[in-house]
């Protein structure tokens, strides 16, 4: 399978890393500075959790050409950068499959806009960090010793189909676990209800998770707002909640939620997969509240919880 690893940031570039060592027919797409410093550095990673540092000389290109031919194309952008890629995409016939990994609110109406629906799938990353003077410091796992995060992946129509296997296998082989969904696009919905209340209290404290740790009001305010959320997708006929962690902030006591996301914004996988990230992609996060609110508008749900820490977000 020949890859193109569209967009050189943290994740795409943890992810063509793996897939290049285990021998995958990988190339990254970046422009820029960042073409420039990888084409004379490579691709160069900091696994925080294990302290392991890592070089890739993955093949590079600064651009998609209308005769280049992919048999599958990961784009790992932001949601709010997606346009320009979109049309890029779509003047590209020799591009068989293209897997969009990132968050999503509203459903996938502007990725038909520019592309058939059987090219589409798409999937959310388990890893996640940050570029700092160009080396990738990211997080796939949250112990030394423990196993990579998996990424989530669904086809569009819920179905399981030889593609949707396909890739599955190709990220297994590199040592990426991989969970299929058959609702893609409600577990998009409901990983935002829990990461934009986590978005707001980082903006609350300029990206500072142990400092989010520290306000036991707002980790509170946290678990409200992600219930909130979660009632409002139930409103709008969203019945199953996933991830399946989500569920606990429905079953368990709030205080015992609330110890629990207390102890992950102590870690430092909070540090780097989701800190980093918030600092570095603002203008997506507003847009995913701004998404979000949209969906709570469309119900009768209160949402006092997620207005108040939205007021951090934007």
């Amino acid at each position: 399978m020949k890859i193109l690893f569209f967009g050189a940031g943290p994740i795409g570039s943890v992810y063509a890393h793996l897939l290049h060592d285990a021998g995958g027919d990988v190339a990254v797409l970046a422009r820029g500075d960042r073409h420039d410093w990888l084409k004379e550095n490579g691709l160069v990673l900091k696994n925080v959790i294990t302290g392991k540092e890592y070089t890739s000389r993955v093949k590079l290109v600064n651009e998609l050409k209308v005769e280049d031919e992919y048999d599958l194309v990961i784009v790992c952008m932001r949601k709010d950068k997606l346009l320009p890629v979109f049309e890029i995409l779509a003047a590209s016939p020799g591009v068989k499959n293209v897997l969009f990994m990132g968050n999503n609110a509203l459903g996938f109406d502007d990725y038909l806009k520019h592309l058939p629906a059987e090219k589409i799938l798409m999937g959310f990353p388990g890893a996640g960090g940050g570029i700092l003077e160009q080396v990738v410091h990211y997080a796939d796992r949250e112990k030394a010793k423990g196993k990579r995060r998996a990424i989530t992946i669904g086809e569009l129509d819920g179905q399981t189909k030889e593609r949707t296997l396909a890739v599955k296998s190709l990220f297994e082989s590199a040592g990426v676990p991989v969970d299929l969904t058959t609702d893609i696009d409600g577990w998009l919905k409901y990983h935002l209800a829990l990461v934009l209340p986590l978005a707001g209290a980082f903006y609350k404290y300029d990206c500072d998770n142990y400092e989010v740790a520290k306000d036991k009001e707002t980790l509170r305010a946290m678990v409200r707002a992600a219930k909130e959320g979660g009632r409002v997708l139930r409103a709008l006929g969203f019945r199953k909640r996933q991830p399946f962690v989500f569920n606990l902030f429905f079953w368990l006591p709030e205080i015992v939620v609330t110890m629990g996301v207390k102890a992950v914004l102590e870690s430092k996988f909070a540090e780097v997969a989701f800190a980093m990230h918030a600092k570095a992609a603002r203008g997506e996060v507003e847009d995913l509240a701004h998404e979000f609110q949209q969906l709570a508008a469309k119900t009768s749900v209160d949402t006092p919880n997620i207005d108040s820490l939205r007021s951090f977000i934007t």
